[in-house]
Parts: structure tokens; C-alpha cells; sequence
């Protein structure tokens, strides 16, 4: 399994949260409900930190780039800031990978 993989069901799990089967006695129906969680994006900066944790940089610059259609673009291109200082801070992060992505977090805006 590669990163992208790991990157994408996590990412999936995220969107999706859990859900509870509720039927009602008798009926022949059965609708999926759920809950809300609150907080969706503070899971997908813990996702992206523990990405930064385990090194995977390469990993959390494509996170974001997949959020592109899931999020408004106010919230991609803050969520592009953020993982953007939290790169210039790794002084491991390849100069032309984090080139590129500000880049391309900046033609988002």
C-alpha cells in the first residue's frame, strides 16, 4: 500500500464519519443517519500533522491537493498556509517539492 492510499481512505473515513442504521418497527424502510461531527477540518490538520510526524511530506502536500474540490477555496487555500509554515520549518522537506506547492497554493487564491 502506498501513501496515496493510506492518504485517501483516511481522507474518505473523514468525510464520511460513522453512521447508525435506524428502522422503524414495521416499516420497509431502513434509512442510514448521520451524525455530524463538529470540528471535520481539525481532524484533517491532526491527519496532516501525523503525516508531518511520521516525515511523510510528500504525502501531506497530496492530502491537500485533495481537498481541492471538498473544500471552498478560502478554506483550501488557509489549509495550503498552514501546511506550508509547517514545511519551511522541516529543513528535511526537498526545496523544489515546497516550491511547487506554494506555488500552487498561491495560484489557488
Amino acid at each position: 500500500m502506498d501513501d496515496s492510499d493510506y492518504i485517501m481512505r483516511q481522507i474518505k473515513s473523514f468525510a464520511e464519519g460513522f453512521g447508525m442504521m435506524v428502522g422503524k418497527k414495521g416499516a420497509s424502510k431502513t434509512e442510514i443517519v448521520y451524525q455530524q461531527q463538529q470540528n471535520q477540518n481539525g481532524k484533517l490538520y491532526t491527519a496532516l500533522d501525523d503525516l508531518l510526524l511520521h516525515e511523510k511530506y510528500e504525502a501531506a502536500i497530496q492530502a491537500v491537493y485533495a481537498q481541492k474540490f471538498n473544500l471552498d477555496q478560502e478554506h483550501y487555500y488557509a489549509l495550503g498556509q498552514w501546511l506550508i509554515q509547517k514545511l519551511t520549518k522541516i529543513p528535511e522537506v526537498d526545496s523544489n517539492l515546497l516550491g511547487e506547492f506554494v506555488h500552487n497554493i498561491n495560484k489557488s487564491k
